[in-house]
């Protein structure tokens, strides 16, 4: 950790423990009891009802984001930044995800059912819906959502979770007013998942601009706030680039606490645009924020010990975002007809037992000490055991053995010369190169701490950290590398089928042999079944059973070295009720609706 950072927690930790952690800028922190705009309208006849602790209404909440939101349109945008703001907060979707349980809930469709084959759906949605502006929800704004969604002309960001195998997409019919079918031409095990991510437009207010071809200029950062009509428990009241983002209740909101009081609670929501972590902490510390997610670990335990003076309390979860080791094991050529691997190295790379014993030769645990300050845990599979439901216990573990490595090594004629160093039968020296994005000092430390451990079996290791953009140029593109140390971060859900595009041979970005036209090793071909077979049945039970096959699969093979988990840290001042924390997004505040100023 350099001097400037720890001057830097020093006066974090300052703010945390000293009387401006008190501080309110003035803003309604509390409870007033009235909801302030007022809710209008009847409760609907469908209303979800939420199984929170019953709050109060008033107040204002504020938290932090990195960057302004691209586009306040949910069905073009992709950046996180926008979805921070918009997704389950001003727009809701058909089907919804329960971040505690890990499982899909009822959205805007109160309920769905499918056929014994998976080929058709059928979402009865809830009656009574009104849109932001007063206006009727039915079954026409679905039936129009689903038509700018699937149009080619229009960047649809969900469009490809529901795109089949010859290219088409379902059929999707209107039954009556609150009821909508789909007809599958394949079972799509991710269908009621990729319709979170289907949020309805209101079709009287924008099919005129869909028709005249202008619905892609729609709900811009610069659209008129009371444009954007919404069906979420808040609607967009003010945006101030690289200052803030301003949400107000949406009067109309068709959820319910268990006596029957509409939600949400909290009358407005303030995103501050704040660019850094550090300054982030001290708008927390300092009172002008009420959460804060996504905590540096080496700023957990600064911030434990500000709980008490600061009234808020730090949640440290197990978390999904893993760091991975990559080999090239690429046979292919360049335009200029060079190999992508020098031929030597490649022979390793392609060997399990040499990637088994590198796996054996990083010390993990020290990998968790050093780089994530103790906040985390070693993994040796694709999924960490946070994901609840996919989660496997049957992958091949290993633990830091130096020796074991050796052994490994040996068996395919890698020894140490006189000098200790490790060598081929020919006498050439084991040696690669390894880099990684240089402005992560995480990964940096995880790439020296590697280097260190690989030269203890003798293995030399030229660790050149490098710009991220071209670093992915590498893996994507030139394949102009020998191993990356990577990390990946979780969707939600956290379903493996949403990975397909990383542990498939065949696709883009699985970075050890990517764009396979067949798989290149028989074990790959056995992996891409089993992930199929995961992917094509709505069959629970069959699904997990071929997915944990899949896994031990890749644990004995390993595509990628799996190294450590980060634990997933955040906080919340302690006035605030309902605060259900999660490691997946939206983090803090994935039930908005709950969350409440306690009187």
């Amino acid at each position: 950790m350099t001097r400037s950072r720890i001057i830097v927690l020093v006066c974090i930790l300052a703010l945390l423990t000293g009387a401006l952690a008190c501080s309110s800028k003035g803003r309604t922190r509390g409870s007033t009891g009235v909801a302030d705009p007022p809710f209008r309208g009847a409760v609907p006849e469908d209303a979800y009802v939420t199984d929170a602790s019953v709050g109060s209404y008033g107040g204002t909440l504020v938290m932090a984001i990195p960057s302004n939101p691209k586009s306040f349109n949910p069905i073009v945008s992709v950046e996180t930044s926008t979805a921070w703001v918009i997704n389950n907060v001003v727009f809701k979707a058909l089907t919804d995800y329960d971040n505690e349980q890990q499982k899909d809930i009822p959205g805007v469709a109160k309920s769905w059912e499918a056929s014994p084959d998976g080929l058709e759906w059928t979402f009865h949605l809830r009656k009574g819906l009104l849109w932001s502006d007063g206006a009727p929800f039915t079954a026409d704004d679905v039936m129009f959502t689903f038509q700018v969604m699937f149009d080619p002309n229009i960047a649809a960001s969900a469009r490809d979770l529901l795109i089949q195998s010859d290219k088409t997409l379902p059929v999707v019919e209107k039954v009556d007013d609150y009821t909508i079918r789909f007809r599958l031409k394949e079972p799509n095990a991710l269908f009621v998942a990729a319709l979170n991510n289907a949020f309805p437009l209101p079709k009287h207010k924008w099919e005129k601009a869909y028709k005249d071809g202008q619905f892609e200029q729609t709900l811009q950062l610069n659209s008129n706030p009371e444009d954007i009509v919404c069906l979420g428990p808040y609607c967009i009241s003010e945006f101030v680039p690289d200052q803030r983002v301003v949400l107000v209740r949406n009067p109309y909101y068709w959820k319910v606490d268990q006596k029957g009081q509409r939600l949400p609670y909290i009358d407005k929501i303030i995103f501050l645009i704040v660019p850094t972590f550090d300054t982030m902490a001290l708008k927390f510390g300092n009172g002008d924020t009420d959460m804060i997610h996504d905590i540096n670990p080496d700023a957990v335990e600064m911030m434990k010990r500000g709980e008490t003076s600061g009234n808020y309390t730090l949640y440290e979860l197990p978390g999904f975002n893993t760091t991975y080791l990559v080999f090239n094991q690429d046979t292919g050529v360049d335009k200029k007809g060079r190999p992508y691997v020098d031929p030597v190295k490649l022979g390793w790379f392609r060997n399990k037992k040499f990637r088994q014993a590198i796996s054996y030769a990083i010390d993990r645990e020290g990998l968790v000490r050093t780089t994530l300050f103790g906040h985390g845990s070693p993994i040796y599979s694709f999924d960490p055991p946070a994901n609840k439901l996919w989660y496997c216990d049957n992958a091949a573990k290993y633990p830091y053995d130096p020796g074991k490595a050796l052994a490994l090594l040996s068996e395919i004629g890698l020894n140490r010369n006189g000098s200790g160093q490790l060598v081929d039968s020919n006498g050439r020296a084991v040696e690669f190169n390894l880099t990684t994005n240089a402005s992560r000092a995480s990964r940096v430390n995880t790439g020296t701490l590697i280097k260190d451990d690989l030269a203890k079996i003798g293995i030399g290791v030229n660790f050149q950290p490098g710009d991220y953009n071209l670093i992915v140029d590498k893996l994507r593109r030139s394949r102009d590398f020998d191993a990356v140390i990577g990390s990946w971060q979780s969707g939600v859900p956290p379903d493996p089928i949403e990975a397909k595009n990383v542990l498939l041979p065949g696709s883009n970005d699985y970075y050890a042999f990517p764009n396979q036209k067949a798989p290149s090793t028989e074990w790959e071909k056995r992996f891409t079944d089993l992930i199929s077979v995961c992917s094509s049945t709505i069959d629970m039970n069959l699904r997990r059973k071929s997915y944990c096959e899949a896994m031990e699969i890749w644990s004995e093979y390993l595509p990628e070295i799996d190294l450590i988990v980060a634990n997933y840290a955040i906080a919340a001042k302690n006035n605030i009720g309902n605060v259900k924390p999660s490691s997946l997004a939206n983090y803090t505040y994935w039930n908005i609706e709950e969350l409440f100023f306690k009187k």
